[in-house]
């Protein structure tokens, strides 16, 4: 099992080349295919003359040969397989769709009120694709994978993260496998952790454990805290979320993976 394709939203802001840095880099280490997708919506959507709604679309259509033209100037190197896409469209609408070119999908972090015609959200590439997504950091950084922290807690995502991430651990130098949970769950947790070690273990991966109990502050703070102490450069977790208000909202200790901006982190719903 590997992954031979990778999805990425390519967007012509001020951090694109930074982006696609870094999606070079985990199509490189994965030996994948990276697949550019220029997606953005024309605006307003409602209630302007044809003449003005012309104009509109001809700008969308330039925001999509701008992030084009990026794409392809960035993979001019052999090196790494590449290949575009584009459609004019609300970008959390048609990145789902076209998620079914790959086998994974590569995010970036948004932060506070997001320009749902420009970008894509965390939240929906999650909840909607079917894919794992991995999602890079806000801090530009080549994509590594050595050292892995595994965020277990004995639920259907997480057990779909485990399985997702496979091709991702074999790879890896240090794999280890936390839990967060109080005393009384102690003894059942070591249990889970030891039966996903020896998981790994039959697929070559050599997996440490920690089951960390009763510390101070939230589950997703401590997990990173637990990544930065192991210097991890990924983390794997299952992703959680529910629907509200007809958008999707992340759980509270995938919101914080994903909030905390490093290091790269692998979420699979």
């Amino acid at each position: 099992m590997s992954y031979k394709s990778l999805i990425t939203h390519v967007v012509p802001d001020r951090g694109c080349q930074s982006r696609l840095r870094m999606a070079a880099s985990v199509g490189r280490k994965l030996d994948a295919e990276v697949i550019g997708l220029g997606a953005c919506a024309p605006w307003p959507s409602a209630d302007v003359a044809a003449e003005g709604f012309e104009s509109i679309l001809r700008q969308a259509q330039d925001d999509l040969t701008s992030a084009q033209q990026a794409f392809v100037a960035h993979f001019a190197d052999p090196s790494v397989r590449s290949a575009w896409r584009a459609e004019v469209g609300y970008p959390d609408r048609l990145a789902p769709q076209h998620a079914r070119v790959a086998d994974l999908v590569l995010a970036y972090p948004t932060q506070g009120d997001v320009d749902r015609l420009t970008y894509t959200t965390a939240d929906v590439l999650v909840m909607e694709t079917g894919l794992p997504v991995l999602m890079m950091p806000r801090k530009e950084a080549d994509y590594c994978g050595e050292t892995v922290l595994v965020c277990w807690k004995n639920t259907r995502e997480a057990r779909r993260a485990v399985s997702a991430s496979l091709p991702l651990l074999t790879a890896a130098r240090r794999v280890l496998v936390a839990a967060v949970c109080g005393r009384e769950q102690l003894e059942a947790t070591e249990a889970e952790l030891a039966d996903v070690a020896q998981r790994l273990a039959r697929h070559g991966v050599t997996a440490g454990t920690l089951a960390e109990v009763d510390a101070p502050g939230k589950a997703g703070q401590r997990l990173l805290s637990i990544a930065a102490t192991d210097r991890s450069d990924l983390i794997v977790s299952g992703a959680y979320g529910h629907s509200r208000l007809r958008e999707w909202v992340l759980g509270g200790v995938t919101r914080d993976l994903v909030e905390a901006g490093e290091p790269y982190v692998l979420l699979s719903h």
